[in-house]
């Protein structure tokens, strides 16, 4: 069987257009074919359903088709009205719009919003501060320290903040740059225990006062009335009685209070009751002139501890009531356990330090203080912690004198920045130092002053022997209205959780901070820069406890302290050769 050649007859003929079809827009149906549908779907059922939507896409294409009609394609490219279809405009360059619509936005919590994109990272970076550096994620630049966000910017409710982050990743350098900027904004920073030193070489470039304390160095009286003492003789020269009076008051309580947790760290436990109160009648006694049978000691003429001892050994008719002994026998025997722990104090280590008059006096009229206590030996904890004590109660103190005289409208107003760093050294040392802590860091709320509390890890406070003790210590944190979080392990982050929630995004990037560097590449050549840590100078801050997400930024520096030195806490392995075959 042969194929059939086509003819011409036989050849493809030109196809027309279809009848429900009109020149110019989308296609719609011809009258007849509507009313079918419309018949159709008058019937009901499945087939009347399909007539429906059909009927449906035909109502829409002659809206278009009408839209057509009335509007003219303003084709500013000089080139053909294009057609409109139901996809758009049809033909070479389709889809062109004369303006550009703007997209929808909705406002949430983040409560509500977490739940739509729960790895959110805060975006926010108010220019309100002391710069600090970039966002990691967008760029712009982040400005913070807690006394500007506090009075300028209303962000937090009091200006507080606690550093936290493994060591070696540049929470020191952090401070030491809101310390800085503080400086530059005429707020004063009190560096009331430089353990490293991490501060002293800021404090000598601005031209501020260093203070040094150790065996040979120097010596601080717990019972120097110091700033307070001053300020006390300004207030009666100025015949303001009621004032000087309630100073007076005030300088006893801290005294006393310095004394007994002078005396806990010495015995490792707590100060009776009673001998608190004896403490407090022999410092009494001490102050009171000689003509009303008082030792007759002044602000100007300084006891020391072994006067304090001399007078409790010595007893009285006082005394033996506070220690409830019916007699110089029976009181003798009651007071052993105190007159032993302050032999302690006036001998041996602590006697080197506190039994003496006050080497240097706090000036704060100077740029900026540092107490450099760094030439007190590591492996001597208990000293150590007990001269960080006493500095931060000198520093307090004299914070809180000079207040009272701008309140008395003899001094302006001046603000500071106090920088309590290592404080694990002294929560470590026992569950009574967390209530002598406590009571100094909450009297920073009322005196003008920006704390800065820097420790290495949440388990520096929840290591402590009892609830009570690890829940006061925890209150740190809490009432820290900003912190700023450095390189972390994930489980330091679980155990942060329930006090600062952070989301899957935070967390991830500060988990990943605390990666070491690479196990590759050769030695590092004498001369040549150590290479950092992906995670050093990184930081989220956050704010608040809503689970809100925090800012994460890069600290930068600039030339000057990169040329200054300011931030090299390597200095001793400056003249280190790897050529010298060490092993």
């Amino acid at each position: 069987m042969t194929k059939r050649r086509p003819t011409p007859n036989h050849s493809r003929r030109k196809r027309t257009r279809a009848p429900d079809t009109l020149p110019g827009g989308p296609r719609v149906l011809a009258p007849d074919k509507r009313a079918q549908l419309e018949s159709r779907q008058r019937r009901g059922g499945l087939g009347g359903a399909w007539a429906s939507m059909l009927i449906s896409r035909d109502d829409h294409r002659r809206r278009n088709r009408a839209m057509l009609a009335h509007t003219a394609v303003d084709d500013t490219f000089n080139r053909h009205p294009l057609r409109l279809t139901d996809n758009g405009y049809a033909g070479r360059g389709g889809g062109r719009a004369s303006t550009v619509g703007r997209p929808a936005e909705w406002r949430g919590t983040t409560a509500q919003v977490v739940g739509l994109w729960p790895w959110s990272v805060g975006a926010g970076a108010p220019l309100v501060g002391t710069p600090m550096g970039p966002h990691l994620r967008t760029g712009a630049p982040v400005c913070f320290d807690p006394m500007n966000w506090f009075n300028r910017g209303g962000f937090i409710t009091a200006p507080s903040l606690f550093v936290l982050g493994l060591n070696g990743f540049g929470k020191s350098s952090l401070v030491r740059r809101i310390v800085l900027g503080g400086i530059a904004q005429g707020i004063t920073p009190l560096i009331l225990a430089d353990v490293k030193p991490d501060y002293r070489r800021l404090v000598e470039l601005v031209g501020g006062q260093v203070i040094d304390l150790g065996y040979g160095y120097g010596h601080l009286n717990p019972l120097d009335p110091g700033v307070m003492g001053r300020v006390l003789a300004q207030l009666e020269a100025a015949e303001m009685y009621e004032r000087a009076q309630t100073l007076a008051q005030e300088l006893r309580a801290r005294q006393i209070a310095l004394i007994c947790a002078l005396v806990e760290l010495v015995r490792g436990r707590r100060v009776a009751d009673f001998e608190e109160t004896v403490i407090a009648t022999a410092l009494s006694t001490l102050y009171t002139p000689r003509k009303d049978g008082g030792r007759g000691f002044t602000a100007h003429d300084q006891p020391i501890l072994d006067d304090l001892l001399e007078v409790i050994v010595a007893g009285g008719d006082e005394l033996r009531l506070d220690a409830a002994a019916e007699d110089a026998q029976h009181y003798a025997a009651a007071i052993v356990p105190l007159r032993q722990s302050l032999r302690a104090l006036t001998k041996g280590p602590f006697g080197a330090v506190f039994n003496a008059p006050t080497t240097v006096g706090i000036d704060l009229d100077s740029t900026a203080v540092c107490i450099d206590v760094s030439h007190i030996p590591h492996g001597d904890k208990k000293l150590k912690a007990a001269v960080m004590l006493a500095c931060w109660g000198a520093g307090f103190s004299a914070v809180e004198a000079l207040n009272m005289l701008a309140d008395a409208e003899l001094a302006p107003q001046r603000y500071f920045q106090v920088v309590m760093d290592e404080l694990w050294q002294v929560l470590a040392l026992g569950d009574f130092m967390v209530e002598r802590v406590d009571e100094l860091t909450r009297l920073q709320r009322v005196i003008a002053t920006a704390l800065i509390m820097i420790s290495h890890s949440i388990k520096d406070l929840q290591s402590l022997g009892t609830d009570a003790a690890i829940n006061r210590a925890l209150g740190f944190l809490e009432r820290a209205r900003a912190k700023v979080f450095g390189a972390l392990p994930g489980e330091e982050v679980n155990r942060l959780h329930d006090i600062v929630p952070f989301t899957a995004a935070e967390r991830a990037m500060v988990t990943s901070w605390s990666a070491p560097q690479a196990l590759t590449g050769e030695a590092i050549q004498p001369g040549a820069i150590r290479p950092l840590p992906p995670g050093t100078g990184k930081f989220v801050l956050k704010i608040g406890e809503g689970g809100q997400p925090g800012i994460p930024f890069h600290l930068e520096f600039s030339d000057t302290e990169f040329s200054e030195g300011l931030h090299d806490t390597n200095a001793r392995f400056a003249e280190f050769d790897t050529a010298d075959g060490v092993a």
